[in-house]
């Protein structure tokens, strides 16, 4: 993973307590930021959580430097990774494009640019779809959840304390 910068925030607002989503996006040379930051905005809507939920965006490398991409993640503070294509086609997505795979040889950017796993040690959660790819004219997105270890670890149980022995 590549990132463009970072950021040095304080926890989201709106009670959301972790910024652990990831927003992949999608999109066709000279896409510009409102219609990246519409589908965003709608996204985040959809599923009830502030900008501040989001953790970065996310996208194949050679659009990392997007002129749209790079707009609508500074209008959020949010930084941007971008992926080589051969990590994203590491990742299955559920919902594969004829039109991604005759482009540049993938199953998908968005979904598998969200669905990366940012720790990749095998005993860490795996990132969890939150919302399908959804697509505009020069754009798609698509959300994962990015749970840490103890977000995903149920709480342990204590044994039944032994009674009257």
């Amino acid at each position: 993973m590549t990132a463009r910068r970072t950021t040095d925030r304080a926890g989201p607002a709106d009670g959301w307590t972790a910024a652990d989503l990831v927003v992949g996006v999608g999109a066709r040379p000279g896409v510009d930021a409102a219609e990246i930051l519409a589908l965003v905005d709608a996204a985040l809507r959809e599923l009830g959580v502030p900008a501040g939920a989001v953790r970065l965006l996310a996208t194949v490398a050679a659009r990392r430097d997007e002129a749209g991409i790079v707009a609508a993640a500074d209008h959020h503070h949010w930084p941007v990774a971008g992926y080589p294509p051969a990590r994203l086609a590491t990742v299955d997505v559920p919902h594969p494009s004829a039109a991604v795979r005759a482009a540049l040889g993938l199953p998908g950017v968005a979904e598998a640019a969200c669905l990366l796993p940012l720790d990749p040690h095998p005993a860490a959660p795996r990132p969890i779809l939150l919302l399908p790819k959804r697509a505009g004219r020069r754009a798609t997105i698509a959300v994962a959840r990015h749970p840490t270890p103890t977000q995903a670890a149920p709480s342990p149980k204590s044994p039944p304390s032994p009674r009257g022995r």
